[in-house]
C-alpha cells in the first residue's frame, strides 16, 4: 500500500479468488468507465447529481479527463481521495472519501460499482479498504455516507458493513432531476472492528455468501486524444488560477438588518473590531467556554484577512453581530456549496453584549440572506447534545432537529455527540 494521497494504492484484498485493488483514476480508464456507466444508467442516474446534460453527454472523453485532473488536485490538497475499483486488473467502479476536513477529522464516502459484480461482496471490500485507510492513515474520526431513501441497495449495503443511520436530511441533495431527502449514515472510530474493516468484511462474506462471480469482458485501454487532454488541462488550470485569484479578491462591504432587535445588524468584519473581538473571546474563556481559544493579535488578523473575500472565503462568509455600533459576536455560513445550494451555519456571541434573543434574530437574518440572496435550498448546523440553550436559540430561528451524529468533532475540538438541525427553503416543515 502506498500512502501519498496522489498515488494511493490500496490492496490487493482477496475475495472469491479475485484481487481487489483501489488506485487513482487514469486517463486510460475512460473506455471502461463510459461503458459501465452507460450500461448501468438505470441503476446510477436516479441517485446521481442532477445535470442539464443527457447521460451520454456526461460521459465524454473531456469530462473523464477533467475528473482525473480534479481527483489529482484534491488529493494533493488533502481534501479528497478518489480511487478506481479494480478487480483482477479490470476497472469495476469508483469509491472515494471527499469533503475531508482535518479540523473536524471527518469525510464523506461515495461509491458506485459494476452491476455484474455487485451483490457478491466486492463493493464491501472497496468500502472496507477505504474505511481502513480513512481511519488508520488519514486519522479521521468519522466518515459519513448520505444515501437516498429510495436507493435500497445502497442502504442495505451500508447497514451490512456496519454503518449507522443517524438522521433524515431534508432536501439534502439534487439527484435524478429533483431535490430529495437523504439519510445520513455514519461510521465513527468507535465502530472499528478489532481486525479492521477489510479483514472482518471478507470473513463475513466468505461465511455467508457463495461466489465467485466471473468478471465481464474488459475493453482495451484507450488514451483519450492528446488534443482533448491538452485542451481540458489548459482550461482546468486556467479555471484553478481564476478561482485562486477570486478567493483573494476583497468582497464589498455587506450590511444586513436584524429585524426585531433595535440597534442590531450583521455586517462585514472591520479592522477596528480587533479589540472587541479579543475581549469577547477572553470573556468566553473566563466563563468556561472551550470556544473560541485564540485571543491574540495574530489570530485576529488571520481571521480578518481570511474573511475579506466574503462568500468566496475558504472559511465561509463571516459577519459581525453589531449591537449599537460595537462587535457583539459573529455568524458564519461555511461549507458553502453554491452548486448544490446548501451550507452550514454557526453563531457565537459575547454573552455580555448579546443575549439569546439577539442570537436567534441574527440567525434568522443570515438565513434570510442565504435563501433569498444566495439562493440556497438548505442550511444546517450541529449542536452538542445536551446544550439546551443553543438548541433553544436554533429552534427559535426556525431550524428543526433531524437526528444525532455520533462522535462529531465540533467547535470544542473533541469528538462527542451532536444533534443535527436544519431548515430548508422557505422554512418548510420537516417530514
Amino acid at each position: 500500500m502506498s500512502t501519498g494521497l496522489g498515488r494511493v494504492r490500496l490492496g490487493p484484498a482477496h475475495l472469491h479468488g479475485s484481487a481487489v485493488v483501489l488506485r487513482p483514476p487514469r486517463f486510460t480508464d475512460f473506455t471502461m468507465w463510459r461503458r459501465l456507466r452507460l450500461r448501468d444508467r438505470a441503476l446510477i442516474e436516479p441517485f446521481w447529481h442532477t445535470s442539464p446534460l443527457e447521460w451520454e453527454q456526461r460521459h465524454t472523453e473531456a469530462l473523464w479527463v477533467r475528473e482525473c485532473l480534479e481527483a489529482a488536485t484534491a488529493a494533493r490538497t488533502g481534501r479528497r481521495i478518489a480511487t478506481v475499483i479494480e478487480i483482477d486488473g479490470r476497472f469495476a467502479g469508483q469509491v472515494e472519501i471527499g469533503g475531508i476536513d482535518q479540523r473536524s477529522r471527518q469525510g464523506e464516502m461515495g461509491i458506485w460499482i459494476d452491476s455484474e459484480v455487485a451483490r457478491h461482496g466486492f463493493a464491501g471490500v472497496a468500502v472496507a479498504s477505504i474505511l481502513d485507510f480513512g481511519f488508520d492513515v488519514l486519522g479521521l474520526d468519522r466518515i459519513t455516507a448520505p444515501i437516498s431513501p429510495g436507493n435500497r441497495a445502497a442502504s442495505q449495503g451500508a447497514a451490512q458493513i456496519w454503518f449507522t443511520r443517524e438522521a433524515r436530511m431534508v432536501l439534502h441533495f439534487d439527484v435524478g432531476g429533483a431535490r430529495t431527502d437523504h439519510d445520513l449514515w455514519a461510521m465513527t472510530r468507535a465502530d472499528i472492528p478489532p481486525k479492521g474493516f477489510t479483514e472482518t468484511w471478507i470473513e463475513w462474506v466468505l461465511a455467508s455468501r457463495a461466489g465467485p462471480v466471473p468478471p465481464g469482458a474488459a475493453l482495451p485501454d484507450r488514451m483519450p486524444a492528446a488534443s482533448t487532454i491538452a485542451l481540458v488541462s489548459a482550461r482546468y488550470r486556467a479555471g484553478q488560477l481564476w478561482r485562486s485569484v477570486r478567493r483573494r479578491w476583497p468582497a464589498g462591504a455587506l450590511v444586513l438588518p436584524v429585524p426585531g432587535v433595535d440597534g442590531a445588524a450583521l455586517r462585514t468584519l472591520r479592522p477596528a473590531d480587533g479589540a472587541a473581538w479579543r475581549a469577547a473571546r477572553r470573556n468566553a474563556i473566563a466563563a468556561g467556554s472551550e470556544f473560541p481559544s485564540s485571543t491574540g493579535h495574530l489570530a485576529w488578523w488571520r481571521e480578518f484577512l481570511r474573511g475579506t473575500a466574503g462568500v468566496r472565503a475558504p472559511n465561509g462568509l463571516l459577519l459581525v453581530i453589531d449591537v449599537d455600533g460595537s462587535y457583539a459576536g459573529e455568524v458564519r455560513l461555511l461549507d458553502l456549496d453554491l452548486f448544490d445550494r446548501r451550507a452550514r451555519i454557526q453563531v457565537w456571541a459575547d454573552p455580555a453584549r448579546a443575549d439569546d434573543d439577539v442570537r436567534s434574530a441574527a440567525l434568522r437574518a443570515l438565513l434570510d440572506y442565504a435563501f433569498h440572496d444566495l439562493g440556497l435550498f438548505r442550511v444546517a448546523t450541529e449542536i452538542e447534545s445536551g446544550d439546551t440553550a443553543s438548541a433553544a436559540v436554533t429552534a427559535r430561528a426556525g431550524l428543526l432537529k433531524e437526528g444525532t451524529m455520533r462522535g462529531f468533532v465540533g467547535r470544542s475540538g473533541h469528538p462527542t455527540d451532536h444533534d443535527l438541525w436544519a431548515v430548508t427553503t422557505g422554512g418548510a416543515p420537516h417530514a
